[in-house]
């Protein structure tokens, strides 16, 4: 049994690390794509802060790809073994499938306590360096936020868009001042346009180029036979004022970024002095960063017993069959987060729901294969 439970237990540990690697890395490419493309795609980032950025994403992406990674594992391990007859040659010798699962259930327990420390402290801590590193990083690069070909609306009060943009100058440029409905009143056209950023002053100079203006009514902004045509200047200066942008990104530690222990204690603190507010979104969190982390050993429960009986081992089928149990787990989850705002559907307890579900469900697959 020595040999065989050795064997079991260096196979998912092999097959877990690449799994939960090839993952990790397509998720952290996804999500640095998302975020990061445009700071990567036109050197405004030196490469120690880009490689600095795709690191801190990795033990966030991690919460998600440890219990994925150890389900495809599991269902790749237990699919090859029943397809091919050890799993029948071990119960001709007396060796029940509760016992070849014992050693695989201990894995997952410890894989849990990893994947516990990554939901409770890690994850929450490298996310928020993450957003404080990328904050700064465009804080500090004023440049970053101009983009070719693509509406910039982070700014309030306008609307621009460049065709065009070769380091600090942009071509064919178009701005849009709005008002609070998003309704254009003046729109201005410039050939050109050269970017100075002054972050002393937390503003942006522009100096627009062959530039010509309308202005529309304000009472009746959309009625375009209200336009009126403005001024034509061959330089025009237009600033763009940063105060407003940087109280938005400058980054607050919510309770998506706090620890488990920093939750705990805004939940005792709370509970001591009253809540002053809904007290479920922090009662949720809390109970979903202890689910999460056993996620990994219900995976596996569920997980080896439905490999055994699909008895396949290609790994196009383990993936398929990996991706409905994620899926079916997480939708559960998202439910319970929609309604983590809403007291009397008890999200804190929704939560628990997928690993009771799924436990459940292995533990009975577990006893009906090991009847046949």
């Amino acid at each position: 049994m020595r040999t065989i439970y050795k064997f079991l237990f260096l196979e998912l540990f092999k097959n877990s690390l690449i799994t939960t690697t090839i993952l990790t890395f397509f998720l952290v490419i996804a999500n640095a794509f998302r975020d990061l493309s445009d700071l990567l795609v036109n050197n405004e980032v030196p490469l120690w802060i880009s490689l600095k950025l795709l690191l801190s994403l990795i033990p966030f992406v991690l919460t998600f790809t440890l219990p994925w990674g150890l389900l495809i594992a599991v269902i790749l391990l237990f699919g090859k073994m029943s397809q091919d007859r050890e799993l029948i040659a071990l119960k001709s010798a007396g060796i029940s499938i509760g016992a070849v699962m014992a050693p695989i259930i201990w894995f997952a327990l410890l894989y849990s306590i990893f994947s516990f420390a990554i939901n409770a402290y890690i994850g929450p801590k490298s996310r928020h360096a993450f957003k404080e590193i990328f904050s700064d990083v465009m804080l500090h690069n004023p440049l970053s936020f101009f983009k070719s070909s693509k509406t910039i609306d982070q700014f309030d009060g306008f609307r621009l868009y460049a065709n065009n943009r070769i380091g600090a100058r942009l071509q064919d440029v178009y701005i849009w001042e709005t008002d609070a409905e998003l309704r254009p009143l003046r729109s201005i056209r410039a050939s050109e346009a050269d970017i100075e950023p002054d972050l002393a002053h937390q503003r942006i100079l522009l100096t627009l180029w062959n530039a010509r203006q309308e202005e529309r009514n304000i009472a009746d902004p959309q009625n375009v036979k209200l336009v009126m045509p403005g001024s034509r200047a061959t330089q025009l200066p237009y600033e763009i004022s940063l105060a407003t942008l940087f109280d938005r990104l400058a980054v607050r530690k919510s309770i998506g970024l706090s620890t488990l222990d920093e939750i705990g204690r805004q939940i005792v603190a709370a509970d001591l002095f009253g809540f002053t507010s809904n007290p479920t979104p922090v009662l949720t969190e809390f109970q979903k960063r202890l689910a999460f982390s056993l996620s990994c050993f219900t995976f596996v429960l569920v997980g080896a017993p439905l490999a055994i009986q699909v008895q396949r081992k290609e790994t196009s089928i383990g993936v398929a069959l990996s991706l409905f149990i994620v899926l079916s787990y997480y939708v559960i989850v998202l439910l319970a987060d929609a309604l983590k705002a809403k007291t009397n559907f008890f999200p804190e307890l929704i939560i628990w729901l997928p690993n009771i579900i799924f436990q459940t469900l292995g533990f009975w697959l577990i006893w009906r294969v090991n009847r046949k």
